[in-house]
């Protein structure tokens, strides 16, 4: 019990002394650009970036659990972050380090009641896939069928306690000091949400509804759920043959064209605008290209429920920004609780199209996104807005990615223009 206070403290402290780093860091960047020409000004602002993003996919790959849940979220954010950031922490989609199958094999039977040997007929100790919170096996139930069998890191669930307390405490710090860097909003939405992750009987019953929710969409596949393997830490799916959606590079896979995007966006939009119920951890690993053209949507741990006023409050903003409507626009920013510095009709289609509009090279979008961000600034924004965006930011990624005609916010117009016709009978 010692050691672990001490492990406890340590973890801590090493949080605290990163988060001063940056901080101090930043600040003497802040000073030191002061009067120097544009150019070298932002040079040194790359290089701090820089600097302290691969410090943070460091402390995110020794500490993991929150942390590597964290800075996925951000490293898909490129419209909130600087490129450096989403270049560094993108990569803790694919590199999280698995862990030693022995722990995994003894939570199975934990949870399980039995041996791994009599559960499964087969069972691969090689990961699938190892995430932040936990890993996926391979194996073969007794009746010949293939499953994925999904196991939480023994150790996760208090960690994620602490660890919630440590970013919220850093992040209400840097809030009161510097208030044009205050994340409270972010850090308050996954403080939220990781926790609910750990609950796997719940992540069991919201793939079975987004599955049932989904079931007009031929070419979408949810997995379904093997109840009889569901427990609190251990989660048993079909295993689903294919290769991921988008890999390296933003490369699509062969099976896709670029009608795979309309039904990846579809699904999406759907899920949000229609259903009020959303996939909300939709990194790379999570989209399957399957060898019949179909589409895979896996893991459903991270999954939103929408209250009624921010999906039609959602909707309306999609049918407003498509119809180029700044007026509407912000009649939707005021109904979702978003607050801007600036009303002016060019500032707000500027920052409704860094929201929705296809994705432009990396570097030019992180030079629009900063002036148009100074233009209007945002002095609030909704927790349940922060999920939408880091969808919406794969929906444009999948978008470019594919080739696709239409931009995402074309896409989801269908499906919000149903939203507030159903909403206006009482549907």
């Amino acid at each position: 019990m010692a050691f672990e206070t001490v492990r406890r403290g340590r973890r801590s402290l090493r949080v605290a002394k990163t988060g001063a780093r940056v901080y101090l860091g930043y600040k003497r960047t802040q000073r030191s650009v002061r009067g120097l020409p544009k150019e070298q000004a932002d040079a040194k602002w790359e290089a701090r970036h820089e600097q302290f993003a691969q410090e943070l996919y460091r402390l995110a790959v020794d500490l993991k659990g929150l942390y590597i849940k964290t800075g996925q979220f951000i490293g898909t954010r490129s419209d909130v972050v600087p490129a450096a950031y989403v270049a560094s922490l993108s990569r803790l989609q694919d590199q999280v380090p698995p862990r030693p199958v022995a722990s995994i094999r003894e939570t199975i039977e934990s949870q399980l009641g039995k041996p791994v040997s009599s559960l499964f007929a087969s069972f691969d100790d090689r990961p699938l896939a190892a995430a932040s919170l936990a890993q996926v096996h391979r194996a073969t139930l007794r009746d010949g069928r293939e499953v994925c069998v999904k196991v939480q890191y023994p150790e996760v669930r208090d960690l994620v306690k602490l660890d919630v307390r440590n970013l919220m405490t850093l992040v209400g710090l840097v809030a009161r000091r510097e208030p044009n860097f205050d994340y409270r909003a972010i850090a308050k939405e996954i403080g939220s949400q990781v926790p609910l992750e750990l609950d796997f009987q719940r992540e069991a019953r919201l793939t079975k509804q987004v599955r049932e929710n989904l079931r007009e969409f031929d070419r979408v596949v949810v997995p379904t759920v093997v109840d009889e393997f569901t427990s609190m830490k251990v989660l048993v799916t079909e295993f689903l043959p294919g290769d991921k959606a988008i890999g390296e590079g933003g490369k699509p896979a062969a099976a896709l064209d670029a009608s795979a995007a309309e039904v990846i966006t579809g699904a999406f939009g759907h899920q949000i605008l229609v259903d009020g119920l959303f996939q909300a951890d939709p990194h790379p690993g999570n989209l399957l290209a399957m060898p019949d053209g179909r589409i895979g949507l896996l893991d459903f741990g991270l999954t939103k429920e929408l209250p009624v006023a921010s999906r039609i409050g959602f909707a309306k903003l999609v049918v407003a920004a498509a119809e180029r409507n700044p007026a509407g626009v912000m009649d939707a920013f005021r109904e979702l609780g978003l607050k801007t510095r600036n009303d002016n009709p060019d500032s707000v289609l500027a920052l409704t199209s860094l929201f929705f509009e296809a994705r432009p090279d990396r570097q030019e979008f992180g030079a629009r996104r900063r002036e148009t961000l100074k233009a209007s600034p945002i002095d609030a924004i909704p927790g349940d807005l922060i999920l939408l965006g880091r969808v919406i930011g794969l929906l444009r990624g999948v978008c470019t990615s594919l080739g696709a005609p239409l931009t995402p916010m074309q896409m989801l117009r269908p499906y919000a223009e149903r939203a507030l016709a159903e909403h206006a009978t009482g549907g």
